[in-house]
């Protein structure tokens, strides 16, 4: 099967995408489970489907290829037809490879089989570095299977996305497991809450100062790997 891969210009970065609700009269289930009511009330990609009704006709094939990917953790999938797609466009890719983000639309961990792939992707591309905002951690058991698997690999940049209904609570504990967060939603929020008090949240240069192309060169904020002993608490500005 082809690769869904696609250029996002606005960050800088080849990308993957998967639905964000069920798409009727087909198998295809939506991705973000674990969101809030505050992602349904601001998410530009909701807009986005009703001015461009034929994302949903890519979103069948970005969640087909997603599916396709191996979930095998122990054997090597070099030579599984989805990988091999995956590193040939690399390969010929005139543009920077050395960041992917998962997902710009949709969301990277769903299931336990996500976690499988994802690990598989960072296994099998060790000089990608892999960008994950997830609202996996909402789910206790998604959350576990994190940490334990995919927060230790040294290519995984892991955001736990947050808003503001998320709380403090859950924000310390986060930050207590070692969690990156990212935060969006309120303009005048400057600190995060953590267990060793109030730190202050890293501005998010791409979108406090309007710069397009920056998060594939960035060196801070999202790009501060936990897994390295690093510790960041992103904040986004509204769109």
């Amino acid at each position: 099967m082809d690769n869904t891969l696609r250029w996002c210009a606005d960050i800088g970065m080849w990308s993957l995408d998967r639905p964000i609700n069920d798409i009727p009269n087909t198998n295809i289930t939506g991705s973000c489970v674990n969101r809030t009511s505050f992602c349904d009330a601001t998410c530009y990609n909701i807009k986005l489907y009703r001015m461009f009704p034929a994302m949903l006709t890519k979103d069948i094939r970005n969640e087909q290829f997603w599916q396709s990917l191996p979930t095998n953790m122990i054997l090597r999938a070099t030579n599984h037809p989805s990988i091999q797609s995956l590193r040939k466009k690399f390969k010929n890719s005139r543009r920077q490879t050395k960041r992917v983000r998962l997902m710009t639309r949709g969301e990277g961990i769903k299931d336990k089989s996500d976690v499988q792939r994802v690990f598989v992707l960072c296994m099998e591309f060790p000089d990608i570095i892999w960008w994950l905002p997830t609202r996996a951690w909402r789910n206790a058991e998604l959350r576990d299977l994190v940490q334990k698997w995919l927060m230790p690999l040294p290519n995984l940049a892991l955001n736990a996305s947050l808003d503001p209904t998320n709380t403090e609570n859950e924000i310390r504990q986060l930050t207590s497991d070692g969690w990156n967060t990212m935060f969006y939603g309120d303009d005048t929020r400057e600190w995060s809450p953590t267990m060793k008090g109030m730190q202050r949240m890293f501005k998010c240069p791409k979108t406090h100062k309007k710069l397009t192309n920056h998060c594939g060169i960035c060196k801070g904020g999202c790009f501060s790997l936990s897994s390295i002993g690093r510790r960041t608490d992103v904040h986004l500005s509204q769109h």
